[in-house]
């Protein structure tokens, strides 16, 4: 069955709305590709709230609402400081030369669109005045901004019968460590290293998240020792498998913790980190 594109498309006006109301938001626009899909989510949102918090919240509505799984990347978060309050004295007018607006140290600044095609330079001075008194600054959510987790040591103890790994981490000036034993056998101390930094970095996050290690192993990629890792990341009903690699070259321990970190770091970026104050 053939949709109009006005028909199939109806429900964006409503969940545009729906977003709207979202704690923190202030505006919410929505594009399509050309098979009616999402293809970028674009919110404004003000200060109070952390932007990780606000994408996790449209997420969330678009599954409960419409059923609609969306890619975190595919949604995009503007943080801008609101012109409230009462009326600030009159400035002096400040001196307008031609050339390029400066920009403050605040942020981005917004202008107003011009009508017409005219260059800046060729507008009255008076004009551009105006447009830089009504500027509105704002404040670009930059990807992954946390403190990724790094490897600060590696300890493995290995007997007749059984190997015990122990990883450090630190982020964000908090530290987690991770433990695991298993039978020893070949490769068993890649696989309870692995184990072992899943487990510290679920130590480092502050939301409940379950990762379990789904496979480890060494193989050769361009004549090269390679430690390949998959691990599942389960967020209530949701599991997503990422995947991790890292030469072997030197240190044959510590690359199956830069693996293990290498699938993690950047889609833990969406969650906040334990305060190193806790505990």
């Amino acid at each position: 069955m053939e949709w109009e594109p006005n028909e199939r498309d109806a429900w964006v006006a409503d969940a545009q709305r729906w977003i709207s109301q979202i704690k923190g938001v202030l505006q919410c626009k929505i594009d399509l590709d050309d098979h009616g899909d999402i293809a970028g989510v674009h919110v404004v949102a003000g200060m109070e709230r952390d932007p990780r918090h606000i994408v996790r919240d449209v997420e969330s509505l678009l599954k409960a609402r419409l059923q609609m799984d969306v890619y975190y990347k595919k949604i995009g978060v503007v943080q801008v400081l609101e012109n409230g309050g009462a009326e600030a004295p009159a400035a002096p007018q400040p001196h307008i030369v031609a050339g390029p607006v400066p920009v403050t140290p605040r942020g981005v600044t917004f202008l107003p669109p011009r009508d017409g095609g005219g260059s800046a330079a060729a507008e009255p001075a008076a004009a551009r005045a105006a447009l830089a008194a009504d500027a509105l600054p704002a404040i670009l959510v930059a990807e992954d901004a946390f403190p990724r987790p790094v490897c600060l040591s590696v300890a493995l103890v290995s007997s007749d019968r059984g190997v015990r790994a122990e990883v450090r981490l630190g982020s964000g000036g908090r530290e987690a460590v991770g433990i695991a034993e298993s039978p020893n056998h070949a490769d068993s101390d890649i696989l309870c290293i692995a184990r072992a930094t899943v487990d510290a970095v679920g130590g480092l996050l502050a939301l409940p998240l379950v990762l379990h290690l789904r496979e480890v192993r060494l193989d050769t990629i361009g004549d090269q020792a390679t430690v390949l890792v998959a691990v599942d990341l389960v967020e209530s009903r949701r599991t997503e498998t990422l995947l991790g690699a890292c030469a072997a070259r030197h240190n044959r321990q510590q690359a199956v913790v830069h693996a293990v970190l290498g699938a993690l770091n950047r889609r833990l970026g969406l969650f906040a980190l334990r305060e190193a104050a806790e505990g």
